[in-house]
């Protein structure tokens, strides 16, 4: 009877079997490896990589909006300088009021930003 039950423990179907729980095994280990690589590697880089994204857009948004900025005051000089020559008083080409308008606008604005620093 021994040899029986030997013999019917190694039939093709019991190894085919035997054999496709180990494929099955070895999907799951690396699978389970595969996950704690995951794991590791979002804890890791996760976070340096959100945190070098949102540096390099910062920096990029700076530097578009300094770029701005100095355009818009370029326009507001132009504007200024063709609003003066519009002046009886003042012939083609002179742009010293132009310079003086904004010297003063600029004057101010920095003086109402002195007062309110102590705020």
């Amino acid at each position: 009877m021994d040899s029986d039950a030997t013999s019917d423990s190694l039939t093709p179907d019991s190894l085919a079997s035997d054999l496709s729980e180990s494929e099955d095994w070895a999907g799951k280990a690396t699978a389970t490896v595969v996950g704690y690589v995951d794991t590791v590697r979002g804890a890791t880089t996760g976070k340096a990589l959100v945190a070098s994204r949102a540096a390099v857009y910062f920096l990029a948004a700076g530097l578009i909006g300094i770029m701005l900025a100095i355009l818009g005051l370029i326009m507001m000089v132009r504007f200024l300088v063709a609003l003066t020559n519009l002046l009886p008083f003042l012939s083609d080409g002179e742009v010293w009021l132009a310079y003086l308008i904004m010297g003063t606008l600029f004057i101010f604005l920095g003086w109402s930003s002195w007062r309110k620093k102590d705020i």
